[in-house]
């Protein structure tokens, strides 16, 4: 088995936090010489950093995680007993049960309960919020900014961006947010980020847009784009 075919499915749990440090430093080192692999967690890594904002953050029911827990290992108990039954059937039942046991990655039943929680907890947040016609989406940062990322977070016509790991500009430079209305691109905010990075705008009227972007403009804002966004949100 290649190392690709062995850690292809590891990058949920990678993302979720699902791995003891000895399995994350592995899939790390993996990571390093794969670059399928790192272009998966790429892809994926908006969506697995807003979903702990997406929703209000309220506690599941008491008992919840044992239930699943349960259900879980009780799957996996009946999956061995048919696997089990299907290879005595055929009169090797005792190589068979070693083989199917070689290829089972027991932690791998921890990622998907730890996936199968996360997913109840976010669901039981969105039956509670009810009416609530907020939501949160991802950003789409430019490449020379690897370790930039954030969310749109929109609440009726209203929406706060936030950015963390951008780079500090000279003083002669800002951050400016740019709302899409059709063919237009509407100057609005400019901002600044310090020493850690991080930057939240308040945006209003987005209810219509179709996008809302981040250039680098000179100080005092500018009235048309001088350069490709290098933070996109499409709407």
């Amino acid at each position: 088995m290649s190392d690709h075919t062995r850690y292809r499915d590891d990058v949920g749990a990678y993302l979720l936090g699902a791995m003891n440090d000895l399995e994350r430093q592995a899939f790390e080192r993996h990571l390093n010489g794969c670059s399928e692999c790192r272009d998966e967690v790429e892809r994926l890594r908006p969506a697995a950093e807003a979903l702990p904002g997406s929703v209000e953050q309220l506690a599941p029911p008491p008992g919840l995680k044992a239930r699943l827990m349960a259900e879980v290992e009780g799957d996996g108990a009946a999956a061995a007993e048919r696997t089990g039954a299907a290879a005595e059937r055929t009169g090797a039942a005792a190589d068979r049960r070693r083989g199917w046991l070689s290829g089972i990655r027991l932690p791998r039943m921890a990622y998907v309960a730890a996936a199968l929680l996360l997913g109840l907890v976010i669901g039981f947040g969105v039956a509670q919020l009810g009416g609530d016609d907020s939501r949160t989406v991802p950003v789409t940062v430019a490449k020379a900014m690897p370790d930039a990322g954030g969310t749109l977070r929109i609440s009726g016509s209203d929406a706060t961006l936030r950015l963390h790991d951008m780079p500090e500009l000279s003083a002669s430079r800002v951050y400016q947010v740019w709302i899409q209305h059709g063919d237009r691109m509407v100057p609005a905010r400019t901002f600044e980020v310090g020493s850690n990075g991080r930057g939240d705008v308040d945006l209003p009227s987005v209810d219509d847009a179709q996008g809302v972007y981040v250039t680098r403009e000179p100080r005092g804002g500018a009235q048309v784009p001088s350069e490709n966004p290098i933070v996109s949100v499409p709407l």
